[in-house]
Formats: structure tokens, sequence, C-alpha cells
């Protein structure tokens, strides 16, 4: 009984020595990198390249990654910081956008204004886009876009002058309407003022979701079946879809604008804090190279000097739509 003993004590002591050995010897692997190498630092951009509404194409994106290894003080900075390499991560919805934020696994993002307001990561917005359909505010040093309703030809009112905007708010608010999904122009502030305008504060009740503002127009444009007679879109992509298909010389026949939306901020680049040009080398030179990319001879957006002050009208609006939805999310 006691050999017994001794032999299970022997065991025990024998496989706890084991144990730390080759605990020893795999932190000594570690250290030497001869066998197993630690992870590379990476700087990482999230973008969305499946969607449609994005104003930056996957070759711009890519583009913009050689350009800023190119950049020598770039480089340097990343050096100084431990990071080897700039990675570009796809996302394939905004939902997972506000997620991956939220997570704040980027260290830069382009992400919609509404993604923007709705995540809760340690985010900044330091440039805004703008196109040059877009407008800017000078005083308030910001670049800002519209939503638009418009109804089809086959709509009752359509050759009604006289009507008013509450007069077609009560009535595009109980028919069917395509919206853009997701989209500050396409859905949520055209819905939100159809609410304002509408005599009882009704959201619209029929809603056929779309992908893009082509969809919507050209859904409209054919109406299902004679379904749909009204839709909403950003306000310059109306006009770009009539030009695309050659049909701008007949506008007036084909679709008529019956409300306009308020103000859009306009889509934002965000950066992680930890990148503040502020406190960080990496973070001005990223800034500084980035302005120098983004221009029109590329055919890009040119970039706006910005602060997350300018989306608190957004933040409000969004609010407000979904308490009259009659829920909220945390973050608003």
């Amino acid at each position: 009984m006691f050999a017994r003993k001794v032999n299970l004590v022997f065991y025990l002591l024998t496989a706890l020595f084991a144990t730390c050995y080759w605990s020893y010897a795999l932190a000594e692997t570690l250290t030497s990198g001869s066998l197993v190498t630690m992870e590379t630092r990476l700087f990482k951009i999230g973008y969305l390249p499946e969607d449609p509404e994005a104003q930056l194409g996957i070759g711009a994106i890519h583009e913009l990654r050689e350009f800023l290894l190119a950049q020598p003080n770039v480089r340097e900075a990343m050096q100084n910081e431990g990071i080897e390499d700039i990675s570009l991560l796809a996302v394939d919805r905004h939902e997972a956008m506000v997620e991956r934020m939220n997570r704040n696994e980027f260290d830069l993002a382009f992400c919609s204004a509404v993604d923007f307001v709705l995540q809760n990561g340690d985010y900044d917005a330091r440039f805004q886009l703008r196109r040059p359909q877009d407008s800017f505010d000078p005083k308030n040093s910001r670049v800002f876009h519209k939503g638009v309703i418009f109804i089809s030809n086959r709509h009752p009112y359509f050759n009604d002058p006289s009507k008013t905007p509450q007069e077609f708010a009560d009535t595009i608010s109980t028919m069917p309407l395509a919206l853009v999904s997701g989209s500050a122009a396409g859905f949520y502030y055209p819905s939100l003022k159809i609410a304002r305008l509408s005599s009882k504060r009704h959201l619209p009740q029929f809603v056929h979701l779309c992908d893009s503002s082509e969809e919507v127009v050209k859904t409209v444009l054919n109406g299902l079946g004679g379904a749909i007679t009204a839709g909403a879109c950003e306000k310059a992509a109306l006009e770009q879809v009539l030009t695309r298909y050659r049909l701008l010389d007949k506008q007036d026949q084909l679709v008529r604008v019956v409300i306009e939306t308020d103000p859009i901020p306009g889509e934002p680049v965000v950066l992680h804090r930890q990148w503040s040009p502020r406190l960080s080398s990496l973070g001005r030179s990223l800034a500084e190279a980035m302005q120098r990319f983004f221009s029109e001879s590329r055919g890009l957006p040119r970039l706006e000097h910005c602060s997350n002050d300018k989306f608190q009208d957004l933040r409000a609006n969004l609010r407000e739509f979904w308490l009259l939805v009659g829920r909220k999310p945390s973050k608003l």
C-alpha cells in the first residue's frame, strides 16, 4: 500500500515537472521566434465594398492603401508604432459595420453617416467626403446633401399642382413607397419628413425596400405592375439615373419631386481616437497623406475637415424617427 502511494506521488511530481518544462520551452520559442512568429501588427481600414450607395469604390480603397504605404512619413510613423502593414477589412452589411466599430476593430473606417452615429466605439469623424453634387455650408464648415420624395406620372396627384405638402404626405403615408434600405437620404429623412407633414404624424405604412437610389428610381418608373407610384432617394441620384438612361429631357413627363428633406451631413471618414492627429504622429501623417490622395484629378471626392458635432442633427433626427416607430437604439 505504501509503495503504491509513493508511486502515485512520483507520477504526479513527474507530470508537474514536464508541464513546467514544456511551458518554459514554449516561452523560449515564442521569444526567440525560431519556430513561432508573433502576430504581425496591422493598421486596419474598414469599408463596405458591397454597398451600392458607397461613395468610394473598391479600386479607390486599394489605391489608397498603396498610396499610404508609399509615403515615407507614413511608413516611418508606422514603424515607430510597431505597425508593419495596412490591412483592408471588407464589411458586408451596415449592421456589421456598426457592430465591428462597437468592438473597435478598425483604425480607420469609411462608413455611412448613419453607421457613425449608431456605433459606440472610440472613433472621431476627422473628415467628410465632398462630391461635386454635395453642398457645403461655409458658416458651419459642413458638407451636406438632401433626399427627395418623388412621384411618377401614374400617381393621382401628378398633374395636380394645387395639392399641399400635407396632402401629399397624408396620401404617400398610406400608399406603397419605395425607399433605400438604411439610407439617411433614401429612408430615414424622407420617412421622418412625411411623418412631420402628415396630419396624423404617421410614418409611411407600406414600404418597398430597395438596395440603392437607382433601384428606387427604376421601381417608381416601372411601377411593379402599377403598385408603386412614389419613392425617395438622394436628390442628386434622381437626375443621375435619368441621365444614365437618357431620360433627363423627359423628366417633367415622367416624375415630379413633391417634397425635399432637411440637409443631411455628408459621409464621414472616421479615425480611432488612438490615432488622433493631436496626439499621434501616425495620425498626423495619415491625415496629411489622405488629403493629398483625395482629389478631383483622381475622380474622387475631396476631403473637408470635420468633427463629431457636425452629426448632432442626424443623431437627433434618428432618435425622433425611432421614437415614432416605438423604440430607440441605445446609442441614440
